[in-house]
């Protein structure tokens, strides 16, 4: 299971992210008021699949739509089985500052 903890405009993840419990994540992604810049912190992340990836653009994506003008965001303590699935998906460059 992952647990997202926010303080002020950093969500620090940890735990497993997952195809089999990003609905959890999901849904507690939907209570957090996300701010620009934002910072997503992944140093506490243990494992992670494909759905890692897709939540961050999630993740981009409702951080731009709560806000007049594209979000700023930046991805730090990123595992490297993530930054493998960043590279593969070719989304590295725009997620990784």
């Amino acid at each position: 299971m992952a647990q997202i903890t926010q303080q002020q405009n950093t969500l620090s993840f940890s735990g497993n992210l997952l195809i089999t419990n990003i609905s959890e994540t999901l849904t507690h992604l939907q209570t957090l008021k996300l701010e620009s810049p934002l910072t997503l912190d992944f140093t506490k992340v243990v494992a992670v699949d494909t759905v890692a990836v897709s939540l961050i653009l999630e993740i981009q994506r409702q951080l731009n739509h709560q806000h007049t003008e594209p979000g700023a965001m930046s991805v730090i303590g990123v595992p490297e089985n993530l930054r493998s699935l960043m590279q593969l998906y070719g989304v590295d460059g725009f997620l990784l500052n």
